[in-house]
This record gives C-alpha cells, sequence and structure tokens, in this order.
C-alpha cells in the first residue's frame, strides 16, 4: 500500500466512522491469559525485567527511529515522564535510537494525530508509539497495522481488541484500568461504611472512561449508592463543573470517585469552592500533582502507577525484539495505593521507584 492511499485511508477513518466500542470488544487482562497461556511466560519475564536494573543488549544493532504521537496537553504528567524513562532506559541499554515526539490534547484532536501520523510515516520509523481510546482512533490504528511493516505499539492500554484476531498490533502497554478501578473500589469498601452515596466524574465517552468508570461501579456493586455520575471533557474545568453538579444535586455525597488526574484535579476545586472538603475524593494515576494534594489533604487516597515501568517496558520490549527473543502482547504494569494515614517519608519512598528515572535531572 502506497503512503498516498494509506493517508487517505487514514483521514477517511476520523471522518466517516461511527461505530462505538464496548467494554465487550476488549479481551480483559486475565481472559486474555487463560485465551493464550503460551504468552503468559514472555509476559512474566518483561514484568521482571522492568522491576531490575538494565542489562546492555548482547549484539550490535543499528539505529533504530521510535516515533511517538501523545495526548500529553493535560495536567497528568504520565505522558513525558514516559518519553524520559523509554530514553533513559533505551541509553542504559546500548541502544542507538532516534526518536520525534508529537502531543495534542487527549481524545480530542484525532484529525490533527492523523497529521502527525502522516509526517512520522514519511520518516519511516520502525516502531511508532501511539494511544487507542476512541472509535476514531481504532480505526486509524487498524489502517497501521494492516497498511503498513511499522511496529505499532499502543499505550495506555492493555486490552487487546478481540476483532482483530492474531492481525494484532507489536504490543499494548500501560496500566490495566480496570485493574486499577478494582482495587480503588476495594479500598473504597474497607474505608466506607455500606450504604455510603457517592458520586463519579468519568472523563469524556471513550474506551479508558468506561473501563475505569464502569468497572468501579460494577465492582462496588450495592454496596455504596451510586447517586450521580457526569461524563466530561477529560479537563480540569469539565471536573470541576462535573463535581460542582453532583454535589449541588446530592448534598449528601460521601466521596467523589474521579477517573483520572484532571477530573480528580477539578473535583478538588470545585469542593474547595463549595467548601466541601469532608467529601472524599480520590486520585488517579499517582503523578506529582496528585501526591501534593495527597499531602496537602485535598486528595485522600490516591491509585499510584510505577510510572517509569511504562517507559522502561517500551525499551525493554524493543530489546527483546532486536534480540530475535519473544515479546509478548501486552505489558501491565504495578500499581499501589497511597492514602492521608501512610507517613509522608512512606509516600516518598514509593514515589522515588515510581520516578526512577523520570524525575533525574535532564541534561
Amino acid at each position: 500500500m502506497t503512503i498516498r492511499l494509506l493517508l487517505a485511508m487514514l483521514l477517511f477513518a476520523t471522518t466517516g466512522n461511527t461505530f462505538a466500542s464496548k467494554l465487550a470488544d476488549y479481551w480483559k487482562y486475565d481472559e486474555y491469559y487463560a485465551a493464550h497461556p503460551d504468552q503468559q511466560k514472555a509476559s512474566t519475564e518483561l514484568v521482571e525485567t522492568v522491576r531490575q536494573s538494565a542489562v546492555k543488549i548482547d549484539r550490535k544493532v543499528d539505529k533504530i527511529k521510535v516515533g511517538i504521537i501523545y495526548p500529553s496537553h493535560q495536567f497528568s504528567n504520565y505522558w513525558p515522564r514516559s518519553v524520559k524513562s523509554f530514553q533513559l532506559r533505551m541509553d542504559e541499554l546500548a541502544i542507538p535510537y532516534e526518536i520525534r515526539t508529537s502531543y495534542t490534547k487527549p481524545n480530542t484532536e484525532v484529525s490533527v494525530q492523523v497529521q502527525q501520523i502522516e509526517k512520522m510515516l514519511r520518516w519511516k520509523p520502525d516502531y511508532l508509539v501511539y494511544t487507542l481510546d476512541s472509535a476514531r482512533q481504532r480505526a486509524v490504528v487498524e489502517r497501521l497495522i494492516r497498511g503498513t511493516d511499522i511496529k505499532v505499539i499502543l499505550q495506555n492500554i492493555t486490552t487487546p481488541i478481540k476483532e482483530w484476531g492474531d492481525d494484532q498490533p507489536f504490543m499494548y502497554i500501560g496500566f490495566d484500568h480496570a485493574e486499577g478501578a478494582k482495587i480503588l473500589a476495594r479500598y473504597q469498601q474497607k474505608r466506607m461504611p455500606e450504604g455510603s452515596p457517592y458520586g463519579v466524574v468519568f472523563r469524556s465517552k471513550g474506551f479508558i472512561s468506561d473501563m475505569r468508570g464502569l468497572t468501579y461501579i460494577q465492582d462496588i456493586g450495592q454496596y455504596h449508592q451510586l447517586t450521580s455520575s457526569y461524563y466530561t471533557d477529560s479537563s480540569r474545568p469539565g471536573g470541576y463543573a462535573a463535581a460542582k453538579k453532583i454535589v449541588t444535586e446530592n448534598p449528601d455525597v460521601r466521596y467523589i470517585y474521579a477517573t483520572s488526574t484532571d477530573t480528580a484535579l477539578g473535583t478538588v476545586d470545585a469542593l474547595a469552592e463549595l467548601g466541601r472538603q469532608d467529601i472524599i475524593v480520590n486520585g488517579w494515576g499517582g503523578g506529582a500533582e496528585e501526591i501534593a494534594e495527597l499531602k496537602k489533604g485535598n486528595l485522600q487516597v490516591v491509585l499510584m502507577r510505577m510510572n517509569d515501568g511504562n517507559g522502561v517496558s517500551m525499551a525493554e520490549a524493543i530489546k527483546r525484539d532486536l534480540e530475535g527473543k519473544n515479546v509478548p502482547l501486552i505489558f501491565s504494569g504495578d500499581f499501589t495505593v497511597l492514602d492521608d494515614k501512610m507517613p509522608t517519608s512512606e509516600i516518598e519512598r514509593i514515589e522515588r521507584f515510581a520516578f526512577r528515572y523520570s524525575n533525574k535531572p535532564s541534561n
């Protein structure tokens, strides 16, 4: 397929596609390994490798080209930390590389992302790192994996699309959204009394919002009472507006479940304005902004990703690929829970490990 034809198909994908993805369209992490037990060994090996210090590649390789297109224009610093940790691990592995990055807003500028992909394709990268959170992005990825030889790494998603069968991208990398939601549900069941009313502030409509939000609602079940929920535009102002509606309409809510950093920070803003700091709010991701708010007492619990495992896993997967080793289709990183009962020293110990690469000073 020529680049021109592929680009035309990518453009069509952003304008002509209207199908909606459902959670049933995706393999859940545990379901996938039950159906594909051969993948489990390679995945376990990669997870352990990511936790350890780097070991240089065992052969000489040509310089590779890596293109990265991220929705990083948001308060969460997950995305830029991923790039930095990836670069520093690649340096430690002694893999020569060239990297190009492009950034957009989350889930709102797919047409801009297609233009960025066009530039990347003309550069001819060996690996292209992208994300998948909407039906339009899914259509773009389909055309990339079926129309090019580029190895596509999908970031921030660990649930393969069932319909693609064996025609999958090179890899799915991230922190399992459903597992994170379940961890927070178990935490809130222990912390909050049975029957506690709560509200949910979603990100924008899409796969990630549903995995984090709907999974939480399903897992908490009837133990707590859902009073209301609102989708947002994934921004801090959007979180503020949704949280204000929830509290105004249901003043008795005991906590608000936020499904992202930006919506959590917006919820904190709304509660401060309303004078309702008695309402518990969670962070989702554990970036520097959330940890700062936890230490101030504005967030009471934070689901923290071991963030730099994200970029490290990409580097280690590429190393395995260059060495001719089996590369797992999925890498799912580790979570831990921080809360307002933990000593600051323990929070900072966990923080140092989570950001062991991305907190290093830039050269």
